[in-house]
C-alpha cells in the first residue's frame, strides 16, 4: 500500500507550480518568500472565490478557462501515483501544518476513456481525518462565514469527522442525521444522534446563525421544502453554506430517483 512522494521529485515539483499559479491569481507574495525545507509553502494557498450571477456568467467563464483547466487536468494525472493507496504531501488549512495526505484509487471515474482520480473526496489528512472536500468546507466557512464561538451552527450531520472538528471549535454547533427507518433511532448505534428530517425541521424560527449542509440536499426529493425551512429557521442576517454536485452545462435539475408513497424508491436511472 503506498508509496510516499519522493519530496523531489516530479510530483512535489508540481505542487509547487500550482501553489505558484494560485498565490500569483490571488495577488500573494511569491512563493520563495514562505517555503520550508522541502521547497514546499509552509502556509495555505489562498481560497480564491469567483461569484457569478447567473449559470450564463458561469458558463462563459468556463470558456474563458479552457486552457487552465486542461492544465489541471494534467497536472492532476501527475500527481496520482500507481499504487492502490499514495500520499501527497501539502498543507492542511485546518490543522496549520504540513501533512501527508492519503488517497486510493478508490471512487475513481472514467474520463475520457482514461481512468481519473477522485481528489474531491480523498486527500485524507491523518490527523484531522478531513479529505479534500471537507477541508475545503472548512475553509469556506472561516473564509466567508467567518463565525465565532458564539454562533448557534446548524449542521446535517453529525457522527462524521468534519462534525467531529467542528464541534470541538464551535461549542454552540447541533448536528443531526436522517433515518428513514424509525425502528433504527432506538438502537445504540442511533440513540445519541439527533433525528431531523430537513424538509421539517423541529427547530423553532430565526435559530441559527448559519446552517451547514454538504453533500445533502441532492438526496432530498422535496429540496424546495428543505431550503425553505433552513430560511425559516435561520436569524435575520444569517447564512447557509452548502455543496451539491452539479452539471455545469446544465440549467435544469435531473431527477434521478423520486420516493413511492409507501417509501420504497424509484429510480429513474441507474443509481
Amino acid at each position: 500500500t503506498g508509496g510516499i512522494i519522493n519530496p523531489f521529485g516530479l510530483a512535489e515539483v508540481r505542487v509547487k507550480e500550482l501553489l505558484r499559479c494560485f498565490r500569483k491569481g490571488a495577488g500573494s507574495p511569491p512563493l520563495n518568500d514562505a517555503v520550508g525545507s522541502s521547497g514546499l509553502a509552509e502556509i495555505p494557498a489562498p481560497l480564491v472565490i469567483t461569484r457569478f450571477e447567473s449559470q450564463r456568467k458561469f458558463q462563459e467563464h468556463c470558456a474563458g478557462i479552457t486552457a487552465e483547466l486542461a492544465a489541471r487536468q494534467v497536472t492532476e494525472r501527475e500527481l496520482a501515483q500507481p499504487y492502490p493507496s499514495f500520499t501527497t504531501s501539502g498543507f492542511c488549512f485546518v490543522c496549520q501544518k504540513r501533512s501527508h495526505f492519503l488517497s486510493s484509487w478508490e471512487l475513481a471515474f472514467n474520463r475520457g476513456g482514461d481512468l481519473e482520480m477522485n481528489w474531491r473526496e480523498h486527500m485524507q489528512c491523518p490527523r484531522c481525518r478531513l479529505n479534500n472536500r471537507m477541508r475545503a468546507s472548512i475553509h469556506l466557512l472561516i473564509d466567508i462565514i467567518a463565525p465565532t464561538s458564539d454562533s448557534r451552527i446548524y449542521a446535517t450531520e453529525q457522527s462524521s469527522p468534519l462534525f467531529i472538528y467542528l464541534h470541538k471549535r464551535f461549542p454552540f454547533l447541533q448536528g443531526s442525521e436522517f433515518v428513514q427507518d424509525a425502528a433504527l433511532v432506538t438502537e445504540n448505534n442511533f440513540k445519541k444522534l439527533r433525528h431531523e428530517d430537513l424538509t421539517q425541521l423541529s427547530f423553532a424560527t430565526h435559530s441559527f446563525d448559519a446552517i451547514l449542509t454538504f453533500d445533502v440536499l441532492e438526496h432530498i426529493p422535496n429540496y424546495r421544502s428543505a431550503f425553505a425551512e433552513c430560511a425559516r429557521t435561520l436569524k435575520p442576517g444569517g447564512k447557509m453554506l452548502f455543496s451539491v454536485p452539479f452539471d455545469a452545462k446544465s440549467a435544469h435539475n435531473h431527477i434521478r430517483a423520486q420516493l413511492r408513497k409507501d417509501g420504497t424508491i424509484e429510480h429513474l436511472a441507474p443509481p
